[in-house]
C-alpha cells in the first residue's frame, strides 16, 4: 500500500461552522439554513469538540415530542441528507417552535475525527470502516476542518495537488473502490431502515 503525500490539511474545508451546547434550537436552524449545511460540530467554551448536531437530530426530536414515526438515522452529520429528511426539516423550520430546547438536548455524542496531518489513505480507511461520508479534522484538540469523500476524490483525480503529491494509478483505483464500497454499505443501511419503517 503506497504512502500518500496528501494530508487532511491540504484538502479539508477550513471554514467550519461550529455551535455550542447552549445554542437554542431555533438559532441552530437559522445557522444551518444560512450556511447551507446539514449539521455542525458542537464545541464547549474551551473549544473542545463534545459532539455533533444535524438536521436529523432536529427532525428526530420533533418526531419524538410529537409522537410521530421516526424516519431518520443518527448518522446524518457524517452522511448525506435524504429527500424525506430534507422535506421534514424544511417543514419544521417554518412552523415549529422549540422553546428553550438547546443543542445539548438533541446533539449526538458520537464523534468521528482525524488529525490535520493524517494521510488520504488514513482518511479513506476511517470513512470505509465507519461507513461515513465526512470526517471532522482536529489539530491539537481544536476543530480546524472537515474532509468529505468528494474532497478526497477531487484531490486524487487532480494528481498535481501540491508539489509533494505521489499517487499511483493503482492507488487511485484502490481508494475509489474503498469509497464505492462505503457508499454501497451506507445505501444498504438506508434501504433496510426504510423497509423497517415501512413495515411498522
Amino acid at each position: 500500500m503506497p504512502t500518500y503525500k496528501f494530508v487532511a490539511k491540504d484538502l479539508m474545508t477550513e471554514k467550519v461552522v461550529c455551535v455550542h451546547p447552549d445554542t437554542p434550537i431555533h438559532t441552530l436552524i437559522k445557522i444551518l439554513i444560512k450556511n447551507h449545511i446539514n449539521g455542525a460540530p458542537v464545541v464547549n467554551k474551551e473549544g473542545k469538540l463534545v459532539g455533533v448536531v444535524s438536521k436529523t437530530d432536529i427532525v428526530e426530536y420533533e418526531e419524538k415530542t410529537s409522537k410521530k414515526q421516526c424516519q431518520s438515522s443518527k448518522k446524518s452529520f457524517y452522511s448525506d441528507t435524504n429527500g424525506k429528511l430534507k422535506k421534514a426539516f424544511d417543514k419544521i423550520s417554518k412552523v415549529k417552535t422549540f422553546g428553550k430546547t438547546m443543542v445539548k438536548n438533541i446533539m449526538t455524542s458520537r464523534i468521528i475525527t482525524a488529525q490535520s496531518d493524517d494521510t488520504i489513505d488514513r482518511l479513506a480507511k476511517i470513512m470505509f470502516d465507519k461507513k461515513v461520508h465526512r470526517v471532522i479534522i482536529q489539530d491539537k484538540g481544536s476543530v480546524v476542518g472537515i474532509v468529505s469523500t468528494l474532497d478526497i476524490l477531487h484531490a486524487v483525480s487532480t494528481m498535481g495537488y501540491g508539489s509533494s503529491a505521489f499517487v499511483t494509478e493503482e492507488a487511485i483505483i484502490n481508494l475509489q473502490e474503498r469509497l464505492e464500497s462505503a457508499e454501497k454499505s451506507i445505501q444498504s443501511l438506508r434501504d433496510i431502515l426504510s423497509k423497517i419503517h415501512g413495515e411498522e
